[in-house]
């Protein structure tokens, strides 16, 4: 197997070929991400778990009911709050560069 693009690789004593999987990570979600690309990925896994809790339903009421507190709400909730943090780095970024405008 070759381990190329893959992150360090390297033997052990014995021979047997080890491939770093934290380097792996790091390449698939670089520092620049912040985090952002892991969170949708967790958030996709999260609705998907709901979608089958909420199939397995016997009455449509306890499906949308299920779909909406568990489901709609709580994505809401990350939109938001996500919003929120870009929003005050936006903004303190902003507060950098005018600041730095002013002393020249």
């Amino acid at each position: 197997m070759n381990a190329e693009g893959f992150g360090k690789s390297g033997l052990h004593d014995d021979g047997r070929r080890v491939v770093y999987t934290m380097a792996l990570l790091f390449r698939l979600f670089p520092k620049n991400s912040n985090g952002c690309l892991i969170m949708y990925m967790v958030l996709i896994g999260w609705l998907y778990v709901v979608l089958m809790l909420a199939v397995a339903q016997n009455s449509l009421w306890a499906t949308f009911s299920i779909l909406f507190f568990l489901g709609f709400l709580p994505t809401l909730f990350i939109a938001r709050m996500t919003r929120r943090r870009l929003r005050k780095r936006q903004e303190l970024a902003q507060g950098q560069a005018n600041q730095g405008k002013t002393l020249e």
